[in-house]
């Protein structure tokens, strides 16, 4: 998986943020810190992160109608060879830059220890404060000097990044896993405001089953606090209208189980259609979808998209997915909005 492909599967940022940032500049030089309105910097935190030279195409599906009232129908669920471990999961190869480096899709990412983390989830004043104590040992300071000119043997070295602050462990997550950023940015009004970003390590890694990313890494079990949701439509145009999630006792630690013993596909097929009915398509091509957004005890979100068909995606994760059976899946999906849009 290089830069294109991850950069094409996660989350959305409206083109006006990224203007925003662009025109920010550096601060004295270091990192790439941008003077935000108190509105925009809860809505736009991840681009403070990254510079994003090109928008993602999996990232917001607005404008994108070429498969809407057509039945969906996938090229079946197994991923490509070259990505299946012998044991039968999945392994995620670690990110590298495309032969032009110049034209890549730039990520938040900071190195440590080897491994390249991406921003997986921004907290900012109010919000940040609530997970201020989940900040654990210092690690280390991000250089803040990967752009999109930098070499792949810039990445090499221990907390290369794409912005500059302090690095930490994250409280009641393996370092293997989870990192953070804490910064004190300039608010609204010129004061110092708290920004803590959650960094993954989502490549370079292998994933048996469902249960290795949703429970030893995320530890979802017994923990999430309350179920919010979001049409796709309103996930796609920034709309907001979050609803509380009506579950029907049990169904989701039922929805878990399967989600923790389901195999994870790899859904990028650059030279073929995920739906075999409709031409050049991708999974993200499919309006049938519903967003989660978990509200965990320990103060942080987890962010699920449920597409039609049984997938379940970790918004961070990308292109890969796990597959699980129709009827639990149906049930947690149509619970949370979820549409099924057919000719």
């Amino acid at each position: 998986m290089n830069a294109y492909e991850l950069l094409d599967a996660l989350g959305g940022i409206d083109n006006t943020y990224i203007e925003e940032a662009s025109k920010a500049g550096n601060k004295n030089g270091q990192g790439r810190w941008i003077k935000w309105g108190a509105t925009a910097a809860c809505l736009c935190i991840a681009a403070m992160a990254a510079i994003i030279l090109l928008p993602p195409r999996g990232a917001s599906d607005a404008g994108q109608s070429k498969i809407k009232n057509h039945v969906y129908h996938s090229q079946g669920a197994q991923s490509s060879d070259t990505d299946l471990n012998e044991s039968g999961g999945v392994f995620i190869p670690a990110i590298e830059l495309p032969d032009n480096a110049g034209e890549a899709d730039m990520i938040g990412l900071v190195v440590y220890k080897g491994g390249i983390y991406t921003q997986s989830e921004s907290y900012y004043d109010d919000d940040a404060r609530r997970v201020e104590s989940l900040v654990g040992e210092y690690l280390g300071m991000a250089t803040g000097k990967i752009d999109e000119w930098s070499t792949q043997d810039e990445y090499a070295h221990e907390f290369a990044s794409t912005f500059y602050g302090e690095v930490y462990a994250v409280n009641g997550y393996g370092t293997d896993f989870r990192v953070c950023l804490r910064q004190e940015v300039e608010g609204e009004n010129g004061e110092p405001t708290l920004w803590i970003e959650f960094m993954d390590r989502l490549n370079g890694i292998s994933l048996a089953s469902g249960e290795d990313l949703f429970e030893n890494r995320l530890h979802l079990r017994g923990r999430v606090d309350n179920i919010q949701w979001q049409s796709h439509d309103d996930w796609n145009w920034s709309l907001g209208n979050f609803r509380n999630a009506e579950l029907e006792a049990g169904l989701w630690e039922k929805f878990l189980d399967e989600v923790d013993k389901g195999e994870f596909v790899y859904t990028w097929r650059p030279s073929e259609s995920f739906y075999e009915d409709i031409p050049n398509s991708s999974i993200y091509d499919n309006p049938n979808q519903a967003h989660l957004t978990l509200n965990m005890d320990d103060g942080t979100t987890v962010r699920l998209r449920l597409i039609e068909g049984g997938y379940v995606g970790y918004g961070p994760l990308g292109w890969y997915f796990v597959k699980i059976p129709g009827e639990i899946f149906d049930a947690v999906y149509d619970a949370c909005g979820g549409t099924h849009l057919t000719e």
